[in-house]
């Protein structure tokens, strides 16, 4: 059992926040999830009393067949827009079958856990930019010179990938990758310090030149 969950209107609360209402659920499938996730059994009474009630969710339908849905989002206006360009078909085509889970567990996470989501974008602009090397036969460029069989730093990467051009044109543009050198920090913190977490408000503003960073990569993978 999770603390803080352990009444049917406080379930509820938790999966809209996690999106589980985005389609319309079921009053059987509520209870299921609720079940699943917390190992609680309430009563149906009791749930449908608290889907009824909750002012974030809509009901529609007849009665005995009830479907709920998110009334208003769980996120804000602001990171939706980011969802949009950063979860875009284009892109993630681009990306293709080789950051299916990365993309998959950035998804849960994105506007959830800003510690999560700092790890999981500084893991993906990493593999992005050894991805985009190795398809050029230029991993080895990657390496630190000072440790065999290692690879740079993220810092040491962007570097390398604004200096190392392809047809004339850097892998990565110098601009962005000076731009987005600010998620390095945020990685660090959510990998390596056991002390501090990372809010979603302080990754909002790196996330045009994350998503920048990204579309460029993608060109080359």
């Amino acid at each position: 059992m999770t603390d803080g969950n352990s009444n049917a209107p406080a379930c509820i609360r938790s999966l809209w926040q996690e999106r589980f209402f985005e389609s319309g659920r079921t009053l059987r499938a509520v209870s299921e999830g609720i079940t699943d996730k917390w190992n609680h059994n309430f009563p149906s009474p009791d749930i449908s009393n608290a889907l009824a009630k909750a002012p974030f969710l809509i009901r529609t339908g007849r009665s005995g067949s009830f479907l709920y849905k998110q009334r208003t989002s769980p996120v804000s206006k602001k990171i939706e827009n980011i969802e949009d360009q950063l979860f875009s078909d284009d892109l993630l085509g681009k990306f293709g079958r080789a950051f299916k889970t990365e993309i998959a567990d950035l998804h849960l996470t994105f506007g959830r856990s800003g510690t999560c989501t700092a790890f999981l974008l500084r893991k993906i602009l990493e593999k992005a930019i050894y991805l985009a090397f190795a398809k050029q036969g230029l991993e080895a460029k990657l390496e630190d010179k000072g440790k065999p069989g290692k690879l740079q730093g993220l810092d040491g990467m962007l570097d390398t990938a604004a200096r190392e051009k392809i047809g004339g044109i850097p892998i990565l543009l110098p601009k962005t990758a000076q731009s987005i050198k600010g998620i390095k920090f945020l990685g660090d913190t959510s990998a390596h310090n056991p002390l501090a977490n990372v809010d979603m408000e302080t990754i909002i503003p790196q996330m045009p030149y994350i998503i920048t960073a990204y579309k460029e990569l993608a060109e080359r993978l």
